[in-house]
């Protein structure tokens, strides 16, 4: 009786959480159609389109191709513009003009709700849904989405930093020791979401936690005979945190000449290093203040030199894993993803043997972009869906970091090290942005993907 008594407690606790986060999904998507109840169906639907393709973290240049291309097909004619924190949509409409404005946040990479809002797009590009049957279909899919649970997301932030590790050139031990320390950094994460307050201070507070737990692990796990590098573990534990990925977009964009989103995108990203190496700063006063020495600067060999071996392969699989999770993925999907980090770890290895250090990343992107640009003329989906987890590989966060703890620093001499190796960060960005023009140039990327 008492057993049978605890599974049905059980049972009703999990259903209660199930049916909150139906909830929670059902209100947050009232909050998103709430708007699109009133006016034209073609200016509701297009509104709509575009909040949920920034949501899920598309360029403003790629919305704004997106949007007009279904708006052309509705026989409308639109303008869009679009913003990290705001999107105007401005319909002819004869004489007279009508536009829709609206606040929004910046995205981040959703491949699942990427894939949805695409195969809406792709349909209604067709000719195969009208206005107010994609704006339908929206609604249906946003509504069926699967949105991985809180624990979830903290085990893919664990997963991922325990396999940049291996990728930033520790060893195995840095591996176990990098995972309990990015399990911390992803729970300060969700604790810190839901208040507009602490989310500011989200970053901040990873930091810190961070680079106090690397140094604490590492005394636990010399205790234990194993032998880690604190600031292989401090740079790993943080390395969800970093904007590699908007450096790189905030780059695309400003190569696609829409300097205002870029240029926006560009600052957004520069202030998230501040904020970071502000955190990892007070995380090492904290450190001092306990006697214990702070995470030196790691400059150990990086993915392109790294040999591969069982622990590189187990690295790639962790890191697939944290990957697919974070980006919101698709269970089903994780196989895909894996696909594509190893291609974009092939591709990283063979540029690194075939071009100079400046055309590596060009030629590495180029080859991820193709390969996502023929996937989406084969499958009738997103590129991103092959890009993104790829191009994780290559991204220039850590490098980005680095430079910019050295610039916040009081030697003269770190500052220049610091604005050189900044500078390279930049450069990183923009060469992985070229390469994805130059993809586009040779495989031409469908209009709406």
């Amino acid at each position: 009786m008492g057993r049978c008594g605890y599974d049905l407690r059980v049972s009703v606790e999990i259903s209660s959480k199930q049916s909150r986060a139906a909830q929670t999904a059902s209100k947050r998507a009232e909050s998103i159609f709430a708007n699109a109840e009133t006016g034209p169906i073609e200016d509701r639907f297009l509104a709509v389109l575009a909040r949920l393709l920034h949501e899920a973290g598309t360029p403003s240049h790629r919305i704004e191709s997106i949007v007009s291309g279904c708006a052309e097909r509705l026989g409308i004619k639109a303008s869009i513009f679009s913003l990290p924190t705001w999107i105007s949509i401005s319909v002819d409409d004869g004489g007279a003009q009508r536009t829709t404005n609206f606040r929004v946040d910046p995205g981040s990479p959703k491949m699942a709700l990427l894939e949805e809002t695409f195969r809406v797009a792709d349909r209604v590009s067709a000719g195969e849904l009208d206005a107010a049957g994609g704006l339908s279909a929206l609604r249906i899919a946003y509504e069926r989405l699967w949105r991985p649970p809180s624990i979830a997301m903290t085990l893919g932030y664990a997963l991922f930093s325990a396999a940049a590790a291996r990728l930033l050139g520790g060893t195995v031990d840095d591996m176990i020791v990098a995972l309990p320390v990015g399990f911390c950094v992803g729970f300060s994460l969700r604790l810190a979401a839901g208040r507009r307050e602490r989310e500011l201070l989200a970053e901040f507070g990873g930091a810190f936690v961070a680079t106090l737990l690397a140094v604490i692990g590492v005394l636990v796990a010399t205790r234990l005979g194993l032998h880690a590098n604190v600031g292989t573990i401090a740079l790993a534990g943080i390395v969800t945190l970093l904007p590699g990925l908007s450096l790189t977009t905030a780059m695309s964009e400003l190569s696609a000449r829409n300097l205002a989103s870029g240029s926006a995108r560009l600052m957004g990203a520069v202030t998230s290093l501040v904020v970071i190496a502000m955190g990892v700063a007070v995380g090492e006063a904290a450190v001092r203040v306990f006697g214990a020495p702070p995470p030196s600067e790691h400059r150990g060999p990086s993915l392109l030199a790294l040999s591969f071996d069982t622990a590189t392969a187990v690295a790639l699989f962790m890191g697939a894993l944290g990957i697919a999770i974070a980006f919101h993925a698709r269970p089903q999907r994780f196989w895909l993803v894996l696909a594509s980090s190893i291609l974009g770890y092939i591709a990283a290895r063979i540029s690194r043997n075939t071009f100079d250090a400046a055309l590596a990343p060009v030629a590495a992107a180029a080859f991820i972009g193709v390969a996502g640009n023929i996937y989406s003329w084969w499958r009738r989906r997103p590129t991103g869906t092959i890009v993104l987890p790829a191009i994780a590989l290559l991204l220039p966060g850590s490098i980005g970091f680095r430079g910019m703890r050295d610039l916040i620093s009081r030697d003269s001499t770190d500052t220049l090290a610091g604005l050189d190796t900044f500078t390279h960060a930049l450069l990183i960005a923009a060469s992985i942005a070229a390469g994805l023009l130059i993809a586009n140039a040779l495989v031409p990327r469908r209009v709406h993907a």
